[in-house]
């Protein structure tokens, strides 16, 4: 029998059977006032809630109620259900102030599957869900979901200040937002669900206390379990396959017990940012592109609270140990560990250990007096990351093929030692915000930047190498009276390249077959550049918006364009260096003045079609005085040592006491 608009049922104990009601977009389809009323059979269509019981125990069976904004409301009563049915509307199931009522074997299309709103010891159970929501749970306590299957393109399952709730065997995928998402929401269980192909598995957002065990997440974009803000969760026995990341906590997700997982093939296994106080046990990260990685949130807080996690060696990754340790004092690393983070120690020896796909190698914190040794470190964020450290020293160690080979964060007086870095897509040598690091000996090659220097001042680089890498060989930055001695950067775009480092120290480098510049200095003051070899590179020596640099001693020829190129620059020296055969000028010198130019060697430079040994557009002084003499010119011919015969120097220079022979005042004072 089909009827046209809706009916209110007036006496317990009614059952309507067979309909087919139809309404035209509002109102209500059946309306149950009283208890006990048995819909079956029934097809609800086109109503703005198909049916709404006011009452209890009610029951709806193997009916479709389709084309309402609500399906079925269930407000005030208790012991309602739903079973069988076919739920095709905007809002599936919505209940609110209601205790004990069962949806069972249903199937939900519409934008959310069944809403549950200030109510308890309600049961979703073992229906399917093609909506954008599943199921959401709003302040409401001891509900069931159970059993169900849930494709949803928002979120699979969301509580929201909901306490004390049970989600089990849970089938879920497709989420956007997270499979399961407990907002606010304590003392949950989270059991034998499985969550896939969702932007995250599970996650939980300022809620604590939650049981969340035995759960299959896999396939998830960002990560296959996150906490946020979330303390004093029990998260055990899930196996965590294939997602971004596998367990990320966050924000100060703390004293959270983690135990018991097979964290598997994720980009990376477990992340604890910015969360410190954790206790892991007995997890396995077997096969994850990065297996584990601490760090804290806040980048301007040097406090080591974010790091300070119980992670014992039951943990283990592919098979081999995690050495955690927290406050250590006066040991010696001998396990085979593949993970190592020293957290507040002092005088702690690790050596010969390979570390490889963690985002920290080995992780050094807030720790005084340690000693790495010989460390094999690869395909790891930062092969070895020191932060706040003081007087650490790391010897003879590689880096291959990491995104930074060494890092180095806020340290004091640390000192890197015959290590090798290679193949980084970042630097090979990172050294961020500290003062009076010592790299000796260390070999920085094939990575994008070789070693890499940045708001560190006295930092020493001595006797290292840095070749072929795709941008700077040596860059700083921000780092005041840094010293560079016999070093080479070879093969690189720059060799070194040092912008806002005043007081600088360059002295005996070689740089060579480097693409640009051999040396390249932009503004900044008061550097000198003495005994350096820059031969073969695109321009020897480029300074632009530097004041008061001395450039003494150096062999600046046979570069590609320029021996010495400089713009925009004053005040300063040039003496005493040689410009041989380089392919366009000896020394170019644009829109820059007050430079003392004198007792250099210019020789063969430019090409025979256009020879230019020098060229000067500013007010410079190309000699010392009489007695002190200008340059040598190769292609300006006087008589003494020094002569008296000018040289003119394009377009505005004159060398007024050029030397007859190379290196002519060689004895004189």
């Amino acid at each position: 029998m089909t009827l046209e608009g809706g009916f209110v049922v007036g006496a317990p104990g009614t059952t309507i059977s067979g309909f087919e009601i139809r309404g035209f977009g509002s109102g209500v389809g059946i309306e149950l006032k009283y208890p006990e009323t048995v819909i079956e059979g029934c097809t609800i269509r086109n109503f703005s809630t198909g049916v709404l019981s006011t009452a209890s125990e009610n029951r709806i069976w193997d009916s479709a109620i389709e084309g309402c904004t609500a399906g079925v409301g269930f407000r005030d009563g208790s012991g309602n259900l739903i079973g069988d049915s076919l739920i095709r509307s905007a809002l599936g199931v919505e209940i609110v102030g209601s205790q004990r009522s069962e949806i069972s074997n249903c199937t939900f299309l519409g934008d959310v599957g069944v809403s549950i709103a200030n109510s308890s010891e309600n049961a979703v159970l073992c229906s399917v869900f093609s909506s954008a929501t599943g199921i959401e749970v709003y302040d409401s306590d001891h509900n069931r979901i159970e059993g169900n299957e849930i494709s949803s393109s928002n979120a699979g399952i969301a509580l929201d200040g909901s306490l004390e709730n049970e989600i089990l065997g849970n089938w879920i995928d497709g989420s956007r937002v997270a499979g399961v998402f407990l907002l606010n929401s304590g003392r949950n269980a989270i059991r034998n669900n499985s969550a896939r192909d969702c932007t995250i598995g599970v996650r939980l957002k300022g809620s604590a206390e939650n049981r969340i065990g035995d759960n299959l997440l896999e396939d998830n974009e960002v990560a296959g379990l996150r906490l946020e803000a979330s303390t004093e969760n029990v998260i055990r026995g899930n196996l965590l396959r294939d997602n971004g990341e596998g367990l990320f906590l966050r924000s100060g997700s703390s004293k959270n017990k983690i135990e018991d997982n097979e964290i598997f093939r994720n980009g990376r296994g477990v992340g604890l940012i910015g969360s410190g106080s954790n206790l892991l046990r007995e997890n396995r990260m077997d096969l994850n592109r990065y297996a584990i990685g601490v760090d804290r949130e806040d980048i301007s807080s040097w406090d080591d609270g974010p790091f300070r996690q119980d992670l014992d060696p039951s943990n283990t990754i592919d098979g081999r140990p995690v050495c955690y340790i927290v406050d250590g004092l006066d040991l010696t690393l001998s396990e085979d560990c593949a993970f190592v983070a020293l957290v507040r120690c002092s005088n702690v020896t690790a050596e010969d250990l390979v570390l490889s796909n963690n985002s920290a190698g080995a992780l050094i914190v807030n720790s005084t007096g340690c000693a790495l040794r010989n460390l094999t470190l690869s395909r790891d964020e930062a092969g070895l990351r020191m932060l706040k450290t003081s007087g650490c020293r790391v010897e003879g160690s590689r880096a291959d093929n990491c995104t930074i080979g060494f890092l180095v964060q806020g340290g004091e007086e640390d000192e890197i030692l015959g290590s090798t870095a290679r193949g980084s897509e970042g630097s090979g040598f990172d050294i961020q915000g500290s003062e009076g690091v010592l790299l000796k000996g260390s070999k920085a090659s094939d990575n994008k930047v070789g070693i890499s220097i940045a708001n560190s001042p006295k930092t020493m680089i001595y006797k290292s190498e840095a070749i072929r890498n795709s941008e700077e060989g040596v860059r700083i930055a921000g780092s005041p009276n840094c010293v560079l001695n016999m070093n080479s950067a070879s093969e690189n775009r720059q060799g070194i390249r040092i912008s806002g480092s005043g007081f600088s120290l360059l002295i005996r480098n070689e740089l060579c077959s480097n693409r640009d510049a051999g040396i390249a200095l932009h503004q900044l003051s008061g550097a000198t550049v003495s005994g350096n070899v820059a031969v073969d590179n695109g321009d020897g020596l480029f300074l632009q918006s530097v004041e008061g640099v001395k450039v003494e001693g150096n062999n600046l020829s046979r570069n590609g364009r320029y021996g010495l190129r400089m713009s925009f620059s004053r005040d300063g020296r040039v003496l005493g260096n040689s410009f041989i055969q380089n392919g366009i000028s000896g020394a170019s010198l644009v829109d820059s003045t007050g430079w003392s130019i004198y007792r250099n060697n210019f020789v063969d430079n430019g090409n025979p079609m256009l020879p230019q040994n020098a060229v000067d557009n500013g007010d410079n002084d190309w000699d010392g005085g009489p007695e002190v003499g200008g340059n040598f010119w190769s292609d300006h011919h006087t008589s003494g040592n020094p002569g008296s015969d000018p040289r003119r120097v394009p377009v505005k220079g004159v060398d007024r006491y050029p030397y007859q022979d190379p290196d002519g005042w060689r004895g004189l004072r």
